[in-house]
């Protein structure tokens, strides 16, 4: 069964507390963060304090999309406010001592891939990791074109998971819409992420 999770990037910042009980009466399965620093992308979202206080008022699970740099100085600090997946950029960090912190920390330990990134970067830790978020835009902005080229790398993940033996679910991040949503679960995706088209 395919999962929803809901990017509250795009969502109104004076609404959230409403909004969180609108996803769940929905039937949405998580909140996906994008945390920005203005430097590895140029933008700023998200500090550990609104997600902290966000944290009361709905116990769908959290996933913490670090999209900052030096991400392994705050891995702790978003854990500790409530976030039990922790997405992390392969060239932000050393993945894979990230990876094997994540599991020893005993939370999800999710890799987002951006459309530049092949999947062959990655090979080598496969076997830490529990989530691969497939970058459908480029990270950074809501509401960008969709990649065409993402369902055949969404096919060829599927095909290594599948081959291996990986128990390694993938989702998909950026332009996710009721246009595109049954393709992505054809090509293979287990978490569609949905966010400028369902808030606006």
């Amino acid at each position: 069964m395919t999962k929803r999770f809901a990017s509250l990037l795009s969502a109104d910042a004076g609404n959230y507390k409403e909004l969180l009980k609108k996803i769940e009466n929905i039937n949405f399965d998580g909140i996906h963060f994008d945390i920005m620093d203005g430097h590895f992308v140029k933008n700023f979202a998200f500090s550990p304090g609104i997600i902290k206080s966000l944290r009361n008022y709905t116990i769908l699970p959290f996933n913490a999309h670090l999209e900052i740099e030096n991400p392994s100085d705050f891995i702790d600090t978003f854990i500790d406010c409530g976030c039990s997946i922790i997405t992390l950029h392969p060239q932000t960090c050393n993945i894979e001592r990230e990876l094997r912190y994540l599991r020893a920390r005993n939370v999800t330990a999710s890799v987002a891939i951006d459309p530049d990134i092949k999947i062959s970067e990655i090979f080598n830790y496969l076997g830490l990791i529990d989530n691969i978020i497939i970058m459908t835009v480029y990270p950074g902005f809501g509401k960008q074109k969709f990649i065409e080229n993402s369902f055949e790398k969404i096919k060829n993940l599927k095909e290594i998971i599948i081959k291996n033996k990986l128990n390694i679910t993938i989702s998909v991040d950026g332009s996710v819409s009721k246009q595109n949503e049954q393709l992505l679960i054809n090509a293979g995706c287990d978490i569609l992420i949905y966010g400028s088209s369902l808030f606006n």
